[in-house]
C-alpha cells in the first residue's frame, strides 16, 4: 500500500490534472462497489492504486490531493476545481463541519475566488470554466449545477446566511444573483436558488483576467473588486 501511495504522489506532482480525473473515476467507481457490497477483490482482479488506497481509508487521499493542490500553479487546476472539491468532501467527514469551517479543513482551496462555503446551509460554491457553478450540499451529499454564464466563471460568494449566491464572469462581464426563496418554510432552511437577475457589470474580456474579488459590504450589498481597481457594487 505504501508503495501504491509514493507512486500515486509522484503521478500526481507530475501531472495532476490527468491525476484528478483519474481519481475522480476512481471514487466513483469505489462508491459504485461500496454501494453493491463488492469488496476490493471481489469488484477487480486487477485494482487500480487508487482503489487499493480508497480501501485502505480516505485520510490518505485528503493528504495526497492537498499535496498537489499546494504543489500545483492554481491556475493549472482551474478546469479540474470542481472534481478538486468534490475528491476532499468525499474524504472528508460530514460531522467535522458542524464545529469547523472549510478554510479550516481546506486551507488551501479558500482563497481561490472561485470557491465559497456559506456555513448556514453548509454548502460550498464552486466555479468552472464551462460557466456553470456547482454547488455541494455537505449534508445531503448532493450536488446542483447552475448554469450562470456563458463564458468561464470567474468568482463566486456567498451570502452570510446562504440564501443568496452572486458570480462573476470576465469573459461575459456579468454578475449572476441567485436567491432562495423567503417564504415561510424557508425560515427553517434556505429553498433552492434561482436565478434572480443578470447585471451587466464591466465589459467582457476576450482573454485574461481581472482578478476579480467579491465583497460583501451589508447584509443585502456585495462589491466585486477587480485587480486594477475598479469597483462596482450591487444590492439583493
Amino acid at each position: 500500500v505504501r508503495a501504491a501511495y509514493q507512486a500515486c504522489i509522484l503521478i500526481a506532482n507530475q501531472r495532476p490534472q490527468q491525476s484528478i480525473n483519474a481519481l475522480s473515476k476512481e471514487i466513483l467507481t469505489f462508491k459504485c462497489d461500496v454501494e453493491a457490497g463488492l469488496s476490493i477483490q471481489s469488484s477487480s482482479s486487477f485494482p487500480s492504486s487508487y482503489h487499493v488506497i480508497l480501501d485502505k481509508g480516505r485520510y490518505p487521499v485528503y493528504l495526497l490531493v492537498q499535496n498537489v493542490i499546494e504543489k500545483t500553479k492554481s491556475r493549472e487546476l482551474v478546469p479540474v476545481l470542481v472534481k478538486i472539491v468534490e475528491i476532499m468532501l468525499f474524504c472528508i467527514d460530514v460531522e467535522q463541519f458542524k464545529t469547523r469551517t472549510l478554510s479550516e479543513l481546506i486551507p488551501s482551496l479558500t482563497k481561490n475566488p472561485l470557491i465559497d462555503y456559506c456555513q448556514a446551509p453548509q454548502q460550498v460554491a464552486v466555479g468552472s470554466v464551462e460557466g456553470l457553478v456547482h454547488v455541494f450540499d455537505i449534508r445531503s451529499a448532493k450536488c446542483t449545477p447552475l448554469h450562470c454564464h456563458s463564458a468561464p466563471t470567474s468568482a463566486v460568494t456567498f451570502s452570510s446566511n446562504g440564501r443568496a449566491l452572486v458570480t462573476f464572469s470576465d469573459g461575459e462581464g456579468k454578475v449572476s444573483i441567485w436567491q432562495s426563496s423567503t417564504g415561510l418554510l424557508s425560515l427553517m432552511s434556505p429553498g433552492p436558488l434561482k436565478l434572480s437577475r443578470t447585471v451587466e457589470a464591466l465589459p467582457p474580456l476576450k482573454s485574461g483576467s481581472r482578478n476579480a474579488i467579491f465583497k460583501w459590504e451589508a447584509p443585502k450589498l456585495v462589491s466585486l473588486y477587480t485587480g486594477d481597481g475598479v469597483k462596482k457594487s450591487f444590492g439583493l
